[in-house]
């Protein structure tokens, strides 16, 4: 298994259960490890002790999708940071200090994309545990300025995708077969644009957004209702369980 397997693998971890075919997720880990490994490579130094490469690299997201893994955020830096450092010591490069990998929420940004910076420089001493506390900071500030949602899950029932969670952490989460949606079932029983997710003034709701094969809530038709813990969702015949989120470590879901 290469590195950038090693760290997929890690990033799939900490979203157990939640995957791409189902969840239009934000980033994807082989994405980000491509952007820094682009951001090494076309920023090498060559000096007389070899070839010096970037220690301090930043990346940018829109906050709309760095929201969604939050919780992640510091744990994620970190598998980053040693990713960058078994990358550069399989390929003979030196770092002048240690390595650093922050995220960042940016609006300017485009929705599902990601923007790296790199640099070389001397962090002069600045150590993990502050680094996380700006990290830390940024992560609450994201949260602040998406609306402030509490982070729920919607956990798959039978089917293709049983077992199968997604996290829902925005103020609007639309669900359908269409590519453009931020939860995407690809099932006939399910319209381009089925249902959406809203939360509003401290209440989540799902809204039928005029689907086919309807919406429902615990066996009941729904059209703009109220969600609560252990409610059980229907999609057409798909159905999904709202369920409470874990406050300390991944997502509960289907161990694969």
């Amino acid at each position: 298994m290469n590195s950038l397997d090693k760290f997929e693998r890690f990033f799939e971890r900490c979203l157990e259960g939640t995957v791409g075919r189902i969840f239009r997720s934000p980033v994807q880990p082989a994405e980000i490890g491509r952007r820094l490994e682009r951001a090494l490579e076309s920023n090498q130094v060559v000096s007389v002790e070899g070839i010096i490469v970037p220690n301090q690299y930043t990346v940018h997201m829109n906050p709309q999708d760095m929201v969604v893994f939050a919780d992640f955020v510091p744990t994620l830096c970190h598998q980053m940071e040693d990713w960058l450092i078994d990358l550069a010591r399989s390929r003979d490069y030196e770092f002048v200090d240690d390595v650093r990998v922050q995220i960042f929420g940016d609006e300017s940004v485009p929705r599902r994309q990601i923007h790296v910076g790199a640099t070389i420089a001397e962090l002069g001493g600045v150590d993990r545990a502050k680094q996380d506390e700006i990290q830390r900071t940024e992560v609450y500030r994201v949260v602040k300025n998406t609306g402030d949602v509490p982070p729920k899950l919607l956990r798959f029932v039978g089917g293709d995708y049983a077992g199968e969670t997604v996290i829902v952490r925005r103020p609007l989460t639309t669900i359908g077969r269409a590519l453009d949606n931020d939860v995407i079932i690809d099932s006939a029983e399910v319209s381009r644009h089925h249902a959406r997710i809203e939360f509003r003034e401290g209440v989540f709701r799902i809204i039928d957004l005029g689907s086919t094969n309807g919406t429902g809530v615990n066996g009941r038709p729904a059209h703009n209702t109220p969600l609560e813990h252990g409610d059980r969702v229907t999609l057409g015949t798909i159905g999904l369980d709202f369920l409470p989120y874990p406050q300390t470590g991944a997502p509960a879901g289907s161990a694969r």
